[in-house]
């Protein structure tokens, strides 16, 4: 077996190993017990702080879609209670 289809599929898995340890947060000082336990969901009665500080935790490709919904539609709710009651005024 020629040396350069030796070396490219050795770069290959390499390249494979780096993006499949990035993926799960391999790289990062904290362990997934520790995004687990500091992670908080949007409160409820949310303030501009509490959107400053939001964060998602991290999945295989991207965030985890929960917990994204969750956010989506605590802003949503938020969002449609500060109309009505603009609209009241």
């Amino acid at each position: 077996m020629p040396l350069w289809i030796v070396i490219g599929v050795a770069a290959a898995i390499f390249v494979l190993v780096i993006v499949l340890a990035a993926t799960f947060n391999v790289f990062s000082a904290e362990s997934a017990e520790e995004t687990e336990a500091d992670w908080q969901p949007l409160p409820q009665d949310f303030t501009p702080e509490d959107l400053e500080g939001l964060s998602f935790r991290p999945a295989l490709r991207g965030y985890r879609m929960e917990d994204v919904d969750s956010a989506v539609t605590a802003l949503r709710t938020r969002i449609t209670e500060l109309e009505a009651a603009r609209e009241q005024q």
